[in-house]
């Protein structure tokens, strides 16, 4: 499943908030119509989304990857949106070291079908973290990591 993810850089030394968005992808699986944006500070973020259609039974959860910790996951639970909604949910975290990742997911019917999308915002500075497995070059020279 590919998805598209749209990220920000933010020193942990800032004090000023910084704005992301994941913008609608033009191909691919289907996604769900709405669009997620994010103001970053150093321990918070101030999630938007505006709902482009009808929706029901919508589920906002937020997650942290590469050691971030959110607070409070669940932002909605089975709510409904009409179309041109907005709603802003501040999201408390702690930050893993040097670079982690603030995941918001949307999910729940719109126009008649489950939809989802996933968007990711990095937080903070430094190289990403390792992860586990072998690189190897393919016969048609791919690279591809042979997890463990």
């Amino acid at each position: 499943m590919k998805l598209i993810v749209s990220s920000v850089f933010m020193f942990a030394a800032c004090t000023t908030p910084v704005s992301a968005s994941s913008p609608v992808p033009l191909k691919g699986k289907p996604t769900a119509p709405v669009a997620v944006k994010a103001e970053l500070a150093a321990r918070s973020a101030r999630v938007t989304l505006s709902f482009e259609s009808d929706a029901q039974g919508v589920d906002v959860v937020a997650s942290g990857v590469d050691g971030l910790v959110v607070e409070q996951g669940a932002l909605v639970q089975k709510g409904a949106f009409k179309r041109g909604d907005t709603r802003v949910f501040d999201v408390a975290f702690a930050p893993g070291a040097g670079r982690s990742q603030l995941v918001v997911s949307v999910s729940g019917t719109f126009n008649g079908g489950h939809r989802a999308r996933v968007a990711a915002f990095t937080v903070g500075t430094g190289p990403l973290p390792e992860s586990p497995g072998t690189v190897m070059t393919t016969d048609d020279g791919e690279r591809v990591k042979v997890m463990p």
